[in-house]
């Protein structure tokens, strides 16, 4: 009888193991199966915010298109005058290439806006006198030279002799930060 209870008792276990592990294993495939559904879902999810990204992504593309356009045409000319030094040599290429009686230059550096990308500006104050057409013939190449300056002052005056112009300009070039 010892073998026969021993047997059963075996048996009972060997059942209660059995029964044991297939509830863990049920349980355990269940869990797999709720976190196989759940990150679906996250990977639908994320789908989707992906798809919308990409549509804003194109809308913003498209609503851009023209001022990235207008950015790539002037950031050559911004970029040149990294510095006031290189601001100062272009206006003075400027006067020498058209060759205008120049009286008097001032050169001065300026805080145009603090924080901003362009925050600073070499501010030139020229005084010309020559020839009407040669003077205002000037002014316009200069405008074309330096296509990204501004011109804050401008008077223009008679000469002291017969064509002659007096020509008093004051000019701002934006200086682009490192």
């Amino acid at each position: 009888m010892k073998n026969h209870q021993s047997a059963c008792f075996f048996l009972v276990f060997l059942t209660g193991a059995m029964l044991y592990g297939v509830n863990a294993l049920r349980n355990s495939t269940a869990a797999a199966r709720e976190l196989a559904v759940q990150t679906l879902a996250d990977a639908e999810t994320a789908e989707q915010e992906a798809q919308l990204a990409e549509i804003q992504l194109k809308a913003l593309d498209a609503k851009t298109a023209d001022l990235r356009v207008v950015y790539t045409e002037w950031k050559p000319h911004f970029e040149s005058c990294r510095s006031p030094q290189d601001a100062e040599q272009r206006i003075a290429e400027a006067i020498r290439e058209t060759d205008v009686f120049l009286i008097s230059q001032k050169f001065e550096a300026k805080e145009v806006d603090r924080g901003a990308a362009i925050s600073d500006a070499l501010v030139a104050d020229l005084v010309v006198e020559d020839d009407y057409s040669k003077a205002l013939n000037w002014l316009g190449r200069l405008e074309e030279s330096i296509p990204n300056s501004r011109i804050t002052k401008c008077q223009i005056e008679r000469g002291d002799r017969g064509n002659d112009i007096h020509l008093v300009v004051q000019l701002q070039i934006p200086i682009l930060k490192s």
